[in-house]
């Protein structure tokens, strides 16, 4: 079995964004990128379920420019067999970024798709959910553990009430918690051989996806700043100031 993985170039989160001055998109300058910390997750989960004898292959897959290929030697270095870059020169949005995913893990013959649950900077949750849909496969999201028997995953995952267990066939889709998996330390002599192997690249258009966006981001803005606090002397002050600012006491 083939586990396709796709991993995301994202900013570092422990860096501040800034937006640029036009609020037209986020300003790169001096911003550390780094693999989005769910995917990288859902990566380790990949490679454990390798060396435990289930699955063959892990292919990491990139939708981007070409400094995606940093993202995808450090997946190769991490352990992935293979890495696909699909090249693209805009942002695309996310049903687009389906349909690519789609197209590869029809034709790469993809059993088991592990992706993280969502992507830092957006926080979108979408692809996972469309591409499972797209692919007419059960979606198992938000998992926390994961494991495969006799040709079925099982996840226990997280719900706004605390916990569910979730069971499907194969093939699935699961979208992965960062607790999932504890991403491996990426060692120097793995760098420098990942450096060395060969990533496969294609052009979205070459895919013969429907490109067609549907959605466009128009304007990025940065929340309101919100107003200082003030300190009360007692409680009975504060009871009095509740009333008279919500006239609910």
């Amino acid at each position: 079995m083939k586990i396709l993985v796709p991993v995301k170039r994202v900013i570092d989160p422990s860096f501040k964004v800034r937006l640029k001055p036009d609020h037209s998109g986020l300003d790169m300058a001096y911003m550390k990128m780094v693999m989005n910390p769910y995917d990288e997750a859902a990566l380790e989960a990949a490679l454990q379920i390798k060396e435990g004898g289930t699955a063959t292959q892990v292919l990491a897959v990139s939708c981007g420019a070409d400094d995606c290929v940093e993202t995808l030697r450090t997946a190769l270095a991490m352990g992935a067999d293979e890495a696909l870059l699909i090249e693209a020169r805009y942002a695309m949005s996310p049903l687009v970024i389906a349909r690519l995913l789609k197209t590869v893990a029809v034709r790469e013959g993809c059993g088991l798709v592990l992706i993280g649950r969502q992507g830092m900077g957006s926080d979108g949750n979408q692809v996972g959910p469309m591409l499972a849909a797209l692919l007419g496969w059960p979606c198992l999201p938000f998992a926390e553990t994961l494991t495969i028997e006799e040709a079925r995953v099982r996840t226990r995952s997280k719900t706004d009430h605390g916990f569910e267990v979730l069971e499907a066939a194969l093939p699935a889709l699961v979208s992965v918690e960062i607790g999932l998996a504890v991403p491996r330390y990426v060692s120097m002599p793995n760098l420098m051989k990942a450096k060395k192997k060969n990533i496969r690249a294609v052009a979205a258009e070459a895919l013969g996806t429907d490109m067609d966006m549907n959605v466009a981001v128009v304007q990025l803005r940065s929340p309101p700043e919100r107003s200082r606090g003030i300190v009360l002397p007692d409680a009975v002050t504060l009871v009095e100031r509740l009333r008279a600012d919500t006239g609910i006491l």
